[in-house]
């Protein structure tokens, strides 16, 4: 008996295991295709007898399904009440068995980045072989071989979930987090924890900043578009200095960024468009979003957009999904969530990072208050959140 408490140490027992051994069977929750363990496992799959993998969660990869496709020795457990989750191999050649038994898939975390422990038996462990061979078995008999058509809308099902599986490690989109999701002061609030902090807002005050949304909600609705709306109120939703709302810099100044000035007052047409991209209700999708972007930077033909104008407008639009990210609370939005590299911050990062990460909080997906304030700020609640992240700039 041997205990193996390595990655690599399993990877290294696998692949002798694989080429040694005559005859190969296994029953595992998961299964990945990138590993080498695995494409040694392809090369020698004349000597499987039975396998057995499970596809609770869309945890295995659609590539497995597809490689076994009409496959009587390899079978899959797709519904059962409850997960199927055995982790034990069996290599056998003539009357010499070996098997490892632990907590390990056959998967890319167990052979990477997991903490798995696992034991390798032998013959000479006194164990009966008949019956771990009987085990493996038993499991195939609630299993069953996938047809082409089957292994196809599986990984349709495998690729739209995705992007729900990467969130429940705290991964929006491709970069990881530098921290947990509940070591976030504002990831795991409710809504009334929510409030409660906002309301504290010191550096502009909460009613303050729910009148400035009310007024820039009136800005925005005084014209069908955005190019028709005057002048002064285009600079006031913009964040740019301005002659009819004082405070417009809050939820993110735009003072220095000249470009965007210039196409605001002079040639809003592409700004508008984009703004017209984004419904005024409902929940904004992706494509929306990608719609906005792709208008928004025909505006910018030599340079001169950037995340801060774009989510300035869009967290004016809709507060309810958007919050602008500038310089003044980026790192501290940043510092909190474990956003790596905020520095590098793009289109489709952002929608990744922060929009997603925003609707999965508990805070945003809660009910809305019957009526006043508090209904106010549920629906701007996303754009509030620069009242937690503000820093002043020190001058």
């Amino acid at each position: 008996m041997k205990l193996i408490t390595t990655a690599k140490a399993l990877e290294l027992e696998f692949h002798r295991l694989i080429e040694s051994q005559s005859n190969i069977s296994f029953g595992v929750a998961w299964a990945s295709a990138s590993t080498t363990s695995y494409k040694l496992l392809l090369k020698h799959r004349n000597k499987i007898r039975v396998a057995v993998i499970g596809t609770h969660f869309y945890q295995t990869d659609a590539n497995v399904l597809a490689d076994f496709v009409d496959c009587d020795r390899v079978k899959f457990v797709l519904q059962t009440n409850g997960v199927f989750h055995p982790k034990v191999y069996l290599f056998w050649s003539d009357d010499y068995w070996e098997a490892i038994i632990g907590s390990a898939n056959f998967t890319a975390g167990a052979f990477g980045k997991n903490t798995e422990l696992c034991t390798l038996l032998t013959s000479d462990d006194g164990l009966n072989f008949t019956e771990l061979q009987a085990l493996i078995d038993d499991y195939a008999k609630n299993a069953r071989s996938v047809t082409a058509t089957e292994a196809e809308r599986y990984r349709h099902l495998w690729e739209s979930k995705k992007s729900d599986l990467r969130k429940l490690m705290n991964q929006y989109g491709e970069q990881p987090a530098r921290k947990s999701a509940i070591e976030s002061s504002v990831m795991g609030m409710d809504w009334e924890s929510y409030l409660a902090q906002i309301k504290k807002d010191e550096q502009h005050g909460f009613n303050e900043r729910l009148d400035l949304l009310d007024r820039i909600h009136q800005a925005f609705a005084s014209e069908p578009r955005f190019m028709d709306i005057d002048a002064q109120s285009r600079r006031a939703i913009a964040g740019l200095p301005n002659s009819v709302i004082e405070s417009a810099a809050w939820f993110g100044s735009m003072k220095g960024a000249g470009t965007f000035k210039n196409v605001v007052i002079e040639h809003p047409l592409h700004l508008s468009n984009a703004l017209d991209a984004i419904p005024g209700s409902g929940t904004v999708t992706r494509a929306q979003y990608q719609r906005f972007i792709k208008e928004f930077c025909k505006a910018f033909p030599n340079g001169g957009d950037g995340i801060g104008t774009t989510t300035r407008l869009l967290s004016m639009k809709r507060p309810d999904q958007f919050l602008c990210v500038d310089s003044a609370n980026l790192k501290r939005l940043a510092k909190d969530v474990g956003i790596n590299r905020p520095d590098l911050l793009d289109y489709n990062r952002y929608w990744d990072e922060i929009v997603e990460r925003i609707m999965d909080a508990p805070w945003w997906k809660s009910s809305p208050p019957a009526s006043g304030s508090d209904l106010k700020a549920w629906k701007a609640r996303a754009a509030m959140m620069d009242a937690l992240f503000y820093e002043p700039k020190q001058h």
